[in-house]
């Protein structure tokens, strides 16, 4: 009998958290860029329906939004998810989708809807690479950013190239955090 209690409490718990990956499959679902089929990365929503969750796929690709009250939570400027494209281990692009799945602007910046990096100098960021990585992140580089190691090129909501006078460069240490998904709008 004891077996049996056992038995049906995990079938319980496992239905629940089958029930609730499957709500946030909704949302992932709205972005059509987005491969499927997906999987969980990381959740960690609170019992209350709070906080941020991240899918994954075949192709790398990382889709992270976050809920309040077990709904889509809307952050900076209307922007609802991010979508991460990665190569070997390396952030190509991220593109910014409202709560409809449409690609989002933000406004605070350049009203840039996706930003892809190019590293021009890869030797040189593997060697800063090393530093951050052997820091866990917790390192106060200095701004390296006129070194031109990195390059961002910037995208509107149409996904057409938005024009700058000069090419913009970041720091190793913020396309590091970008890599690794510290950034929020």
């Amino acid at each position: 009998m004891k077996l049996f209690f056992l038995y049906c409490s995990f079938l319980q718990c496992m239905f629940t958290f089958a029930q609730s990956d499957a709500k946030y499959h909704i949302y992932s679902n709205r972005i059509k860029q987005f491969s499927k089929p997906v999987r969980v990365l990381s959740n960690y929503i609170d019992k209350e329906g709070n906080g941020p969750i991240e899918f994954t796929n075949a192709k790398k690709q990382i889709l992270r939004f976050r809920v309040q009250n077990k709904k889509l939570q809307i952050l900076h400027g209307g922007v609802a998810y991010q979508l991460f494209y990665y190569n070997n281990n390396y952030l190509q692009r991220i593109e910014t989708f409202d709560g409809s799945g449409n690609l989002a602007v933000e406004r605070e910046s350049k009203n840039e809807a996706a930003v892809a990096f190019i590293i021009e100098k890869p030797t040189l960021y593997l060697k800063k690479k090393k530093l951050i990585d052997d820091a866990e992140g917790n390192i106060d580089l200095k701004d390296d950013t006129n070194e031109k190691i990195i390059r961002v090129e910037l995208f509107d909501q149409n996904n057409l190239p938005i024009k700058e006078f000069q090419p913009t460069y970041i720091s190793s240490k913020m396309y590091w955090d970008y890599n690794v998904r510290m950034y929020w709008p």
